[in-house]
Formats: C-alpha cells, structure tokens, sequence
C-alpha cells in the first residue's frame, strides 16, 4: 500500500514539473497564455489540398500538424492505388460517417486528381449499399450546389 502511494506522489511530482508540449504554447486550457506574437498556423502547402479543420490543429501545435499533413500527404499520393481512388474512398467513408464537409472537400479532392463525375456517383452508391439512406443523404454533398 505504501509502495502504490508513494508511486502515486512520484508520478504526480513528475507530471507536474514535466515540460509543456507545443501545443501548451498555443493557449491550450489551464497551460501557459498564448504568447503575445500570437499563435499563428503557417501557411499550408498550397497543393496538399487540407482538410478545413487542419488549420485549427496547425494553429494549436504546428508541430503535430505538419506532422499529419505529411503523412496525408504520402498517403493519398498516387501509389499502388491512384490518388483518385484513395480520395473517393475517403468521401465514401465520410460520407457513411456523415461528415458533410469532409464528403464535399474529398469530392472536390477527387475531381482535382481526375475522378470524373461518372466515378463519384458511383462512390456515393457504394456508400449508400453500405451505409443505407442516411449515407445517401450525405452524399449528395459530393455534387456542386444548384
């Protein structure tokens, strides 16, 4: 009993006095204030085509962010899978998971890498085999409005 409490006041000696991470720079709750320059994302790579919200995470830690970005990036860069496959199995994918931006970026996505629009309405009925009704209410967000 002795050893597990002192093991529980070590532990919480080492938390407390443990470096912040780089988000902590960045205003995260109860850590340091933003520095007074702000804590500004940079600018992304103008044809990684980024999801919205990546922006938000590069601005609370950079770091992280590039770090996901790169790995995007690899990823749905053609490989042994064209890029166009892997981002329409990314809108179908959200598409059943109702994430309406990321159906319309990942559409968007796809046309850029040369899926015609013949390929995507056939990804939206693959979502709604798969995903039912629902997943085809979502996935008129892969067509252009009007």
């Amino acid at each position: 009993m002795l050893s597990a409490l002192s093991l529980l006041m070590v532990g919480s000696l080492t938390a407390a006095t443990a470096p912040g991470s780089h988000a902590d720079e960045c205003g995260d709750a109860g850590a340091a204030p933003v520095p007074s320059t702000g804590c500004v994302a940079p600018a992304p790579h103008p044809d990684s085509n980024n999801p919205p919200w990546l922006a938000a995470v590069m601005q609370r830690d950079p770091q992280f962010g590039g770090t996901y970005q790169a790995l995007r990036q690899r990823i749905l860069s053609d490989g042994a899978i064209p890029a166009k496959y892997k981002l329409l199995m990314g809108m179908v994918t959200d598409t059943i998971a109702a994430h309406p931006d990321g159906v319309r970026s990942l559409a968007d996505n796809a046309r850029a890498a040369g899926a015609s629009e013949a390929e995507i309405t056939e990804a939206v009925e693959l979502a709604y085999l798969y995903g039912g009704t629902a997943a085809l209410v979502m996935g008129v967000n892969a067509f252009p409005a009007g």
